[in-house]
C-alpha cells in the first residue's frame, strides 16, 4: 500500500489505502533513499536495524516536529521580558566597547506549542531494511499525530508505504538513540570546545553569534568533563556534565530556549524529547536568561 504527495489535511485518503488495517507503519525503503539524503536527515551512511532519531530540520514539518513553535498572544497586554543582546557602549573618553548584556523589553506573552518530536526507526520487514515511523493508530482520536505523521514522511520522501503491524513480522531488536554524539571523556574548558560551538553558530547573525558563545563560555569556565552535541532533530543543543557533582547542563544556539539543569544520569537524560523535558519528565531547574543568568548556572553547577 503506497501513498504519494505533497502533504495531508486529513486521513481519508490514507484511511482508504490502509483498508482494513488500524496498527500500521508508515515507511519507505532504505534502498530509494541516497546516502546524502541519509546523512541530510542525522542517520549514519549505513544505519544499522534499531537506530533510531528525530530528523534533522529540512522543512516547516520537521522544523515543527524538532522545534515546537510559539503562539504570539497579541490580544493580551506587552510584560517585561529581559532579553540578552551584543552591542557597543562609549567610555567616559569616548571609546566604543562591544560586549554581551541584557535589557528588559515589553513583549506580548507568548505560548510555547510543544513539538511532536515524531522519530524515524530503522527496522526490517521480510529481509529488507527501510526507515519506519513509530507504530500508529489508525484511530479518530490520533487524527492529528497521524495527520502529522504522514506529512513527515511526505517532507522527507514525497511517498511512502504503508505496512500493517499485525500482518508483517517487523523486526526491531534494541533501539539505539542517534541523537546526540558523545565525545571523548575529558575535560572541555572554552579552548577545547570552543571550535565546536563555532561550527554549530557559524551560520548566525553576528550579533546573535556573540550572545550565544558567550552563554557556551560561561559554562565552560566551570571545566565540564562531558560533552555531548545534538544530532539530527537535536542540532544546535548542547549538554555539558559534570560528573562528579553529578549536574547536565543543557544550553543551545536558539536565542529564546532557556538553560536547564539536570542532576540525573545521562543515559536518562539522552532518551528525553524536547517535549519531556519543558513538561518536566525529569526534575530539573530552569533558568531563564537575564542579568542573574550567570550566577544562577554557576549555583546551580555547584548544587547550591
Amino acid at each position: 500500500m503506497k501513498f504519494s504527495g505533497k502533504s495531508v489535511r486529513s486521513l481519508t485518503k490514507i484511511l482508504k489505502a490502509a483498508g482494513s488495517a488500524k496498527e500500521v507503519r508508515f515507511a519507505v525503503p532504505i534502498e530509494n533513499v541516497s546516502k546524502q539524503h541519509l546523512i541530510e536527515l542525522g542517520f549514519d551512511e549505513h544505519p544499522k536495524v534499531g537506530d533510531y532519531l528525530i530528523p534533522s530540520v529540512i522543512g516547516k514539518t520537521t522544523a515543527f516536529n524538532a522545534r515546537g513553535d510559539i503562539k504570539i498572544r497579541k490580544e493580551l497586554p506587552k510584560e517585561p521580558e529581559s532579553v540578552m543582546f551584543y552591542g557597543a557602549s562609549r567610555d567616559w573618553q569616548g571609546g566604543i566597547h562591544h560586549s554581551v548584556r541584557t535589557r528588559t523589553m515589553d513583549k506580548y506573552p507568548r505560548d510555547h506549542i510543544p513539538a511532536p518530536s515524531e522519530s524515524f526507526e530503522i527496522i526490517e520487514i521480510q529481509g529488507r531494511l527501510f526507515i519506519s515511523s513509530s507504530d500508529l493508530n489508525l484511530s479518530e482520536s490520533d487524527e492529528t499525530r497521524n495527520i502529522h505523521a504522514a506529512n513527515l514522511m511526505l517532507e522527507c520522501f514525497s511517498e511512502f508505504e504503508i505496512f500493517d503491524s499485525k500482518n508483517n513480522k517487523i523486526v526491531i531488536p534494541a533501539f539505539r538513540s542517534l541523537n546526540w554524539d558523545v565525545l571523548p571523556p575529558g575535560e572541555y574548558p572554552w579552548e577545547k570546545s570552543k571550535h565546536i560551538i563555532f561550527k554549530a553558530t557559524e551560520r548566525l547573525d553576528k550579533k546573535e553569534r556573540e550572545v550565544i558563545e558567550h552563554r557556551m563560555r560561561v559554562i565552560s569556565r566551570r571545566k565540564p568533563d562531558f560533552l555531548a552535541t545534538g544530532r539530527a532533530g537535536f542540532n544546535g543543543y548542547f549538554v555539558y556534565g559534570f560528573k562528579n557533582k553529578e549536574v547536565y547542563v543543557l544550553e543551545s544556539i536558539y536565542l529564546d530556549n532557556a538553560t536547564y539543569i539536570f542532576d540525573s544520569d545521562w543515559e536518562e537524560l539522552s532518551q528525553l524529547t524536547k517535549s519531556d523535558i519543558i513538561k518536566g519528565k525529569l526534575p530539573h531547574k530552569r533558568i531563564i536568561h537575564n542579568k542573574k543568568w550567570s550566577t544562577e548556572v554557576g549555583r546551580a553547577i555547584d548544587g547550591k
